[in-house]
């Protein structure tokens, strides 16, 4: 019951993700005015706005000017639900579960975003460094927590100014450096080094697909902050497993 009120709830705060992601790049507000349809400006009824369920009911399209509303609504409201409820079940009712809901639902939002406007918005990647550290405090990692967001800012920094003295120009966005010093703050320092591993890896495997694809015209660019959130939920869920069985492989006790 814990896990599918969770999931619920997933559901419920994946509509409220779907419209961070449409309004905060815009610069608009979250809260005013309600729900509406970006094309025609029409209110969404309640019974209009049922995650995923309503979108399939409706077609995909507005009730009102019937224009298309994108797959990203139901996917996202889909994956917020799933996720809360593995992690529910991963953690139980625990301080630490609240901390994971928490960095997924950033990491979610910021990934959507990233991915749509090549954008990971202060507004969010900056309250989330607070936030993580507030929870690692509670959780009494603090002190990894202060030196994960540091790092997480400093390394990504280095490595685009060497970059930049390279090459004379920019590697990565600074939205780059702010969402893995938010993954440090949540996660700890000693979660970095496989977050940027896994990024660079997952994203080169998937940059070889899409070089393939823009042989054939189509869109092929990704930003690089989805990697970044896949690696720190990686690691959320199974940074322990990990870390033993790389100490395991190297021969060191733990």
């Amino acid at each position: 019951m814990f896990v599918l009120i969770c999931g619920l709830l997933g559901l419920l705060l994946g509509s409220f993700a779907n419209v961070c992601v449409h309004r905060i790049p815009r610069r608009e507000s979250v809260a005013f005015p309600g729900s509406h349809c970006p094309q025609c400006s029409h209110p969404i009824a309640p019974y209009d706005n049922i995650p995923v369920l309503s979108w399939l009911i409706l077609r995909g399209r507005c009730r009102n000017c019937h224009a298309a509303i994108a797959w990203r609504y139901p996917l996202l409201e889909l994956l917020m639900g799933i996720s809360w409820a593995g992690l529910a079940w991963h953690f139980g009712p625990t301080l630490q579960l609240g901390m994971a809901l928490t960095l997924f639902f950033l990491l979610w939002v910021l990934s959507f975003i990233d991915f749509e406007t090549g954008l990971l918005p202060d507004v969010l990647t900056l309250p989330g460094i607070i936030v993580g550290l507030a929870f690692s405090w509670w959780l009494g990692d603090w002190r990894d927590a202060v030196m994960g967001a540091a790092a997480g800012y400093g390394v990504l920094w280095l490595v685009n100014r060497m970059f930049l003295l390279y090459s004379g120009r920019e590697g990565m966005g600074y939205g780059d450096f702010k969402l893995l010093a938010m993954l440090g703050a949540f996660l700890g320092w000693q979660a970095l080094s496989f977050v940027i591993l896994f990024s660079s890896v997952i994203g080169a495997a998937i940059g070889s697909v899409f070089l393939w694809l823009a042989r054939r015209g189509m869109r092929t660019e990704i930003p690089f902050g989805p990697y970044l959130a896949a690696g720190g939920m990686v690691w959320l869920l199974w940074g322990d497993a990990i870390l033993t069985w790389y100490m395991g492989m190297m021969g060191i006790r733990l």
